[in-house]
Formats: C-alpha cells, structure tokens, sequence
C-alpha cells in the first residue's frame, strides 16, 4: 500500500529539505539553476526567513519521510522583513565572506533585476499575510496542493489575520486554477521584462488575494 501525504507543521530543521523542493520548483516548476546557480544561498534567502518566524501556517507535506511540497509564508510584512533582516546579517553575510557558497556573484544579474522590476502586490492593510506554494511534479496533479493551501488558511484564519496574498505569473496556469477555486481573486497585474534573459520573453505578473 503506498505511503499517503502527510502534513505537518514546518520547522527550521526542514531548511535542507524545503530548500532542495523550492530549487527543483523555482523557474515557473522546474530548476531555478538556470537563473540562480547557488542552492545554498537561494534556499538561504527565499526558505529560511519563514522558517526563522515558523508557525502553525507554515506547512510541509511528507511522503514515505520525504518532502515533497510546502506553503510558507508570513502574517504581516513586518514579520517578514525582520525575519529576512535576520538571516541576511546572521547567515548570508558571514557566509558569503567566508566562501560558504559556490557561486553567489552568478546570482547577481537575476537579484538586480528582481530589485528592479517588483511584482506587484494587493494592499498589505487589507491582505498582510503572504505565501508560497510549491510541489515537487511527482507530487503534482493529487490534490495535494489543496489540502496545504486550505490547511494554511484555516490556521491563518484562527491566527485573526484578515486577509493574505501571494504573487504568481500567469504562466502558472494550473496553480491559478487552485488559488482561485480556493477563493482568491486576481486585484493587480503588471508585465514585466524580469525573466526575459532566461525565459526569452516578458511575463505577466499577478498579485492574488483572498479575505479571511
């Protein structure tokens, strides 16, 4: 019989194995090598500032003993940027100045433009709860990713924030489908040249948002 998905609150523990899903996920579901070629220091910066401030929303889905999927997220922008604050002075600096990471100047033309063409974003009074969904493709397809985003929900919502957001392309066409079965709504959209370099053509980025 085979092993079914487990869910379980995220721990700080869980960096290698989160790291390692949101790096096979992190160029629209496949290797964010292509744009980002240090593992370390991208699971460094986009994994490890919510697993600092981890709470019950914060979830991972297990298989067999292995992570297959995560939701991340955070319940207001402050919690964010101090998590975020955190490890880039605790963790990626004297990592990076020590040669902790393999090639962190390769990720400097994809950071720079990040920097230079935000997504766009639903108010954060109304909506200051933010999150990323990811499953590895084996994983995909199950209804898997519904029971994190829902699980997410319900703990965000008996945590009283009134509302959260997430930010997507409207490439993510199946991930779409799920968000908005799950009750977000579409509430700004902006084209942008950010992954031209790697993808060969402007992308058109979302913010969604739902009420709680």
């Amino acid at each position: 019989m085979p092993d079914l998905p487990r869910l379980r609150p995220a721990t700080p523990t869980d960096q290698a194995a989160v790291g390692r899903v949101a790096y096979l996920t992190g160029f629209f579901g496949e290797s964010a090598e292509r744009y980002f070629p240090d593992p370390a220091l991208f699971a460094d910066l986009w994994v490890r500032p919510y697993l600092e401030e981890t709470g019950p929303a914060s979830l991972v889905a297990e298989v067999g003993g292995q992570v297959v999927g995560y939701v991340l997220g955070a319940s207001a922008p402050n919690v964010y940027r101090r998590a975020l604050r955190t490890v880039v002075l605790r963790r990626v600096l004297p990592r990076w100045l020590g040669g902790r990471y393999t090639r962190p100047l390769a990720a400097g033309p994809y950071l720079l433009r990040a920097l230079r063409f935000p997504s766009p974003h639903a108010p954060w009074d109304v909506y200051p709860a933010h999150l990323h969904l990811n499953l590895l493709p084996a994983a995909r397809g199950s209804g898997l990713g519904r029971r994190l985003l829902e699980a997410h929900l319900r703990a965000l919502e008996a945590a009283g924030v009134p509302g959260v957001q997430l930010s997507t392309t409207r490439e993510n066409a199946a991930a779409l489908i799920l968000y908005h079965k799950c009750g977000f709504e579409e509430v700004a959209a902006r084209v942008t040249p950010l992954w031209t370099p790697w993808l060969g053509r402007p992308v058109e980025h979302l913010a969604l948002a739902r009420h709680l």
